[in-house]
């Protein structure tokens, strides 16, 4: 009697854990979003000849720098459904001068 509610309880046990890895239909799932979500009351704010840190007081930290081109700001955002359909995707690529003054703003698809 103990080995048969032993072999029951792991089955049961067995099915819940399986279950917890599927994607089962009913379920609450979450959008995803990642990066920085650039608005573009804010992306029009941004000049030429504006100083980096008053660009990342209005857009935030930017998601990539590269360490190559350091006068190059990358701010990416991706916005993706949880069926696994990307609905937006935003590249904007910012330049800065050796003063660290904008030069050019610039969405990159």
């Amino acid at each position: 009697m103990k080995k048969r509610m032993m072999q029951i309880s792991s089955l049961l046990l067995m099915a819940g854990l399986v279950s917890a890895c599927s994607n089962l239909p009913g379920l609450h799932q979450t959008d995803i979003r990642q990066g920085n979500e650039v608005e573009e009351t804010r992306l029009a704010q941004i000049k030429p000849g504006m100083p980096a840190l008053e660009v990342q007081r209005i857009l935030g930290t930017p998601l990539v720098r590269d360490p190559y081109h350091p006068n190059v700001w990358h701010y990416t955002f991706l916005h993706s459904l949880s069926t696994g359909e990307e609905v937006t995707q935003q590249n904007v690529k910012i330049i800065f001068d050796r003063n660290d003054k904008v030069v050019s703003v610039e969405r990159v698809s």
